[in-house]
Formats: structure tokens, C-alpha cells, sequence
């Protein structure tokens, strides 16, 4: 069955009506190094968001870099989900789940099962598309991805990680959460040992200095773009956790559903759910950081989180602990209650696993230099 698309060396995509890929489901885009396209079975319903994947040739084997280059076009689908006028969604979560998958997941503020709420992929009988209507045109989100992506494996050309050095350092002190075990002049690594949201480990690599969304981009494509930049390197220093403690079981998120600021204005956020619906590309374009005031600016912040569950599956509650209490949620209370906090003996492996300059000593190994020199 053919894969729907006719990519030449420019990055043009011939739409045919055949869409559907057997194994790689509606492409979006191809070309040499990547292909983004949606699972030909999505994780979730596309009521709750379109579940965008990035895939390059040997996936799973692939080096750390590698896999970073496929989670920088992921950022690419957020900014394409969460900003353009074309999709439901508002917002994005992106991840790296187990086996290197690289995904993005829309939210979409009208369905209750998804909006202000982490993306739920344990258990879901989502059954298999060959279009995405009546909730997505398929063909003119492709035209539109196609010329998207394109763009944006060219940003690459100017990312270089750790252009500086790592220059990471072991430390221990303590934050509100739990110990900081590791740091360099632009992050920090935090045990959430207090309140982690799983039954297992969980991590969470904080930028000294906020970035308000993930996928941001500035308006000179042709220069470097250090939010993206800056993601990336967070992830790199996730990946190296969850390398070191766990051999790359678990997952790594980076959501930020929880923001009060994502409520509708009803509720005290900064959203007019009407307006979305009404004219959703302009509700979405005054909150973006490059355009917001301060009466419209969403608080909220790029943290790359590393779950490393005790068992087979991510599985985090729907809000804060102290949302839940504010609502009532008694069920979600008690979810977070049967959490323990992580105990002395863990706090000690940890520091064992990533001290001594081991997460440094990664970072140098694999992840430092120009995104897209990966054969190098």
C-alpha cells in the first residue's frame, strides 16, 4: 500500500488519497533523516489531541544524539499542535517513552478527558485511522506539515549542544522537593523525593533560567534558536539519568498541564474558551510568550521530568495534590497519598548511579556538539 506521499530533495509532499501507511501510519512529512507522520493506531482519541511520532531509520539502536534529533522535530509538532490555526489542541506535551519513541500529544480544551491533564496511553482502545476527519482535514494538515517540518529540520543547522562545555558538577543540597544532586551554570537535577508523582523514581532537570514553552522559536530562523536549545540539553541530561539509573526503562515528559494559567478565565486562568472556539488562531497567538502581555502571558515552563516507575507503566495522577483538594477529588487525594515519598536507600543509589562525575562524564560521551553532525 503506498505511504500517500512523493518527497522530493526540496522537501515537496504529492498528497494522494491513499494515506495510510501499514506501519507508519498518515505521514505528515519524510525526508532523508526523518519521518513524522500519525501511529496508524493513536495512543489517545483525536478528541483529546492529534499523537504526532517522529521515527528515523533504526530507532530503538539509535545513539543518544539521534534520538535528540528526532525529539527536536517532536518540538516542532508541539509548536504545530499547540500554536497553529489548523488544530483543536492548545497545548502539547512531548516525550521520550520506552524503546526511544518520540512522540507528541495535543491537548484539547474541550474534552474533559484531556485538557489540564497528563496524557493517559495505558489501556486506551483507540482504534485504527485512515483520516483524520471529522475532527482534523487530513490532507491540508499534511500540505501545512510538510512545509512545517521541512523548516524546522532546517533549525537545526545552528544548534549546537553544550557549545560551552557540560561543565556539570556533583552536589547535594537540599530544594523544596527533594535533594539537588547535580548541576552546571544552566541546570539543575532534582530528586522529587518528597511528593515524586509515581510509585518509583522521578527526577526532574530544572532550567536556572525560565523558558516559557518548550517549542519556541524566534522570528530569525536563520539564527540560533537557544529555547530549543535549551530543551534539548535538557533532555540530554534526562536521558543521561534514566541511562544511568534504569538502562533507558521509564519515560521522559515534558508537559506542564497542571499551569493554573491553562484554566478558562471562568475558572481564573488566562483562556477564553469561547474565543477558541471562535476564532481559535487568534486566542492562541496572544498568549504565546512572543506576543503575550502581562494580562495574557501563561505562566508555566519547560522541566524535562524522568519517571523510572516500579512497574511496567507511567501512570500519573490528573492534577495536583493541591488541586485535588480544592475540587474534592477525593479518588485523586488518595492516589497521590499511596505514593511514598522515595526512601533513604533510594536517595543513596541515585547519588551512587549519577555521582563522581558519571552524568558528566555521559554528557561529554554523547551528547555535545552540533545536532545535526550526528554521524560524527
Amino acid at each position: 500500500m503506498s505511504d500517500g506521499t512523493a518527497i522530493s530533495p526540496e522537501g515537496d509532499l504529492g498528497i494522494k488519497k491513499d494515506v495510510l501507511q501499514k506501519k507508519e501510519g498518515i505521514t505528515l512529512y519524510k525526508s532523508n533523516e526523518f519521518n513524522v507522520f500519525i501511529p496508524p493506531k493513536p495512543k489517545i482519541p483525536l478528541n483529546e489531541g492529534l499523537n504526532i511520532q517522529v521515527s528515523s531509520k533504526q530507532d530503538a539502536l539509535d545513539s543518544p544524539k539521534e534520538v535528540l534529533g528526532r525529539y527536536s522535530m517532536a518540538l516542532g509538532a508541539a509548536n504545530l499542535i499547540a500554536e497553529s490555526g489548523i488544530t483543536q489542541d492548545v497545548w502539547a506535551n512531548t516525550r521520550v517513552e520506552e524503546g526511544q519513541v518520540v512522540s507528541a500529544y495535543g491537548r484539547v480544551p474541550e474534552t474533559e478527558s484531556s485538557w489540564r491533564k497528563p496524557v493517559s496511553t495505558v489501556n486506551r482502545d483507540v482504534s485504527e485511522k485512515d483520516g483524520l476527519e471529522p475532527y482534523y482535514d487530513t490532507k491540508e494538515l499534511q500540505k501545512i506539515s510538510n512545509r512545517w517540518f521541512f523548516t524546522c529540520e532546517k533549525l537545526t543547522d545552528n544548534i549546537q549542544l553544550f557549545k560551552n562545555g557540560v561543565n556539570g558538577k556533583d552536589v547535594d543540597y537540599s530544594s523544596r522537593e527533594g535533594p539537588i544532586v547535580w548541576e552546571n551554570d544552566q541546570f539543575t537535577v532534582e530528586i522529587i523525593a518528597k511528593a515524586p508523582h509515581i510509585k518509583g523514581l522521578h527526577l526532574v532537570v530544572h532550567p536556572k533560567e525560565s523558558i516559557k514553552r518548550q517549542w519556541q522559536i524566534v522570528d530569525n530562523w536563520q539564527s540560533e534558536q537557544p529555547y530549543l536549545q535549551k530543551t534539548l540539553e535538557a533532555t540530554a541530561i534526562a536521558m543521561g539519568i534514566q541511562t544511568l539509573l534504569a538502562q533507558g526503562k521509564g519515560e521522559i515528559h515534558n508537559s506542564g498541564n497542571w499551569a493554573p494559567d491553562l484554566k478558562s478565565r471562568e475558572e481564573g486562568g488566562k483562556l477564553n474558551f469561547q474565543k477558541l472556539s471562535e476564532y481559535r488562531n487568534w486566542e492562541k497567538r496572544i498568549h504565546r510568550p512572543d506576543f503575550a502581555t502581562s494580562k495574557t502571558q501563561i505562566r508555566t515552563g519547560m522541566h524535562a521530568h524522568v519517571y523510572i516507575p516500579e512497574n511496567d507503566s507511567v501512570i500519573l495522577p490528573e492534577m495536583s495534590k493541591a488541586e485535588a483538594v480544592e475540587r474534592g477529588r477525593g479518588d485523586i487525594v488518595r492516589q497521590w497519598e499511596s505514593i511514598p515519598p522515595t526512601s533513604e536507600e533510594g536517595l543513596k543509589e541515585i547519588k551512587t548511579k549519577l555521582g563522581e562525575g558519571k552524568l558528566t562524564t555521559w554528557l561529554e560521551n554523547n551528547c555535545v556538539g552540533k545536532l545535526n553532525n550526528i554521524k560524527s
